[in-house]
């Protein structure tokens, strides 16, 4: 199988020097030698290789098999411990799965790991579930430095390099600082591809790591190469959508996530994964790119007829995203203004609000794009409560949107009410708060951009030049969007 060509940094020549790391994977999977038995091991094997490629469910019941096989098989605990809590997923766990991994944590913590590496895997995974912590942030802060512990104690193993990596990406820095801490990362995962080439934690780490449009390059050759390294594995299939939508490669996108669709639906018995929604929302923006909304509209058809839909924060992002996607993307004002608030029956909506302030995003401005001064104004006091709810669980990078969200709402009220320049000066500070702060990795985009919006804006206040400025800003992250290449033809 090809493999990235990549030139090493100064980092990665040092840190090879350092580093001596056994290929103990195989094509597929991944092998770190526990202490259980035989069979209990094979079973916990398959399930590290699914949690690497954060097919969560089905690593659960992996490990959930191996602890069956052999109840004294510590690091079967341990992986049902990290399979419900999720590092670089926006939000915690639901009560369900903080319940199941306290329990497998409580239970590993009876037992008595049976190596090094096992004794530092559960000191890692016990530091997230430590009572005293507030908040999720916190665990993942405690997790994240334990698990860097658990590397420098066993600095010749795969899989505790890998997570360390994890563990670095998850508690790095927000908006532009964690480019520098990303690509330090990055430069760790650099270095485990050359001992580990087909490791599928060491590739899928280093998307994420790559997934800025100041990193996307590098990524690529990582993107190129994670669908053969993981081919039954859904999640594995869309993620390298996230690096061609940074250099807006659309058919790439498209065919990876139709792939993962397929593929997520073949592991719903009784419930359909988040893999489902995520890989349509990819799909959905990919279509709009390319100038085919009915494709979009369709598959959004589609999704929202479904009702077993998994609860998770990925999974409320894309049935809130997608249907007001089509909207926004196509100038739809008046349609988004006249939005329901009601929204898909299968997510509990209060656990998410920063999902939630996209449909009044979308009523506000569609609302203020179409005279409804009135129902604009109302969609900001809602967004209002919702952000002073994100506040009050932390969700630093979701109360910064959801500000800009509001930002862009007033400034096309001020537009509608002829006050021009004040509508420039707030819809250019939404424009710079959305780039100080950046694209989270669940999307593949804002559901409309701040910097083309203000494009918009400009073009209709008489200032072309500085209209066709905002969009190539806006094409600049954001390579091959429709709206701005449009603009600009």
């Amino acid at each position: 199988m090809p493999r990235p060509v990549i030139q090493p940094t100064a980092t990665v020549v040092t840190f090879l020097a350092f580093l001596a790391v056994p290929a103990a994977v195989s094509a597929h999977g991944v092998d770190l030698p526990t202490t259980c038995s035989q069979d209990a091991d094979a079973a916990f094997d398959e399930g590290l290789t699914l949690l690497h490629n954060m097919m969560y469910i089905q690593a659960e019941a992996a490990f959930e098999r191996a602890a069956d096989m052999d109840p004294d098989c510590a690091m079967a605990q341990w992986g049902i411990a990290m399979t419900n809590f999720h590092p670089l997923w926006p939000g915690g766990p639901t009560e369900e799965e903080a319940a199941r991994g306290t329990t497998a944590a409580e239970r590993l913590a009876s037992m008595t790991p049976g190596n090094e590496i096992e004794s530092s895997f559960a000191d890692a995974v016990a530091a997230f579930y430590d009572p005293g912590h507030e908040g999720y942030p916190a665990r993942i802060a405690a997790w994240a430095k334990a698990q860097d512990v658990a590397y420098k104690r066993n600095p010749d193993n795969i899989d505790a390099a890998a997570l360390a990596a994890l563990g670095r990406l998850a508690s790095a820095p927000p908006g532009a600082a964690s480019i520098e801490a990303n690509a330090a990362v990055g430069d760790l995962l650099d270095g485990l591809h050359e001992s580990a080439p087909h490791h599928p934690g060491v590739i899928h780490y280093a998307i994420h790591a790559y997934d800025n449009p100041a990193l996307k390059d590098r990524g690529v050759p990582y993107a190129a190469i994670y669908d053969a390294a993981a081919p039954e594995a859904a999640h594995a299939l869309h993620m390298p959508a996230h690096i061609f939508t940074r250099t807006g490669d659309w058919a790439k996108s498209i065919d990876l996530n139709r792939r993962s669709a397929e593929e997520a639906l073949k592991h719903s018995d009784d419930i359909i994964p988040t893999d489902y929604v995520h890989a349509i929302d990819y799909m959905v923006y990919g279509y709009l790119q390319i100038g085919e909304p009915e494709k979009a509209a369709e598959l959004v058809d589609q999704m929202l007829a479904i009702e077993n839909h998994q609860v998770s924060f990925g999974g409320a992002y894309g049935l809130a995203a997608s249907p007001v996607r089509l909207l926004l993307e196509k100038d739809m004002w008046a349609e988004a203004a006249a939005l329901s608030p009601i929204m898909h029956s299968a997510i509990p909506w209060e656990k998410f609000p920063q999902t939630v302030a996209m449909r009044w995003f979308a009523i506000g401005l569609g609302a203020a794009r179409s005279e409804g001064v009135e129902t604009a104004r109302a969609a900001i006091e809602e967004l209002k409560a919702l952000k002073m709810a994100m506040e009050d669980s932390g969700q630093t990078y979701w109360v910064s949107l959801t500000e800009g969200q509001i930002l862009t709402i007033e400034a096309w009220v001020e537009l509608s009410l002829g006050n021009e320049e004040l509508a420039i000066e707030l819809e250019t500070s939404a424009a710079d708060l959305e780039d100080e702060i950046g694209k989270n990795p669940v999307t593949p985009g804002h559901v409309l951009p701040a910097r083309e919006l203000l494009g918009d804006m400009l073009s209709e206040v008489g200032q072309p030049d500085k209209a066709a400025e905002a969009y190539r800003a806006t094409l600049a992250v954001s390579p091959n969007r429709h709206r701005s290449l449009a603009a600009l033809n």
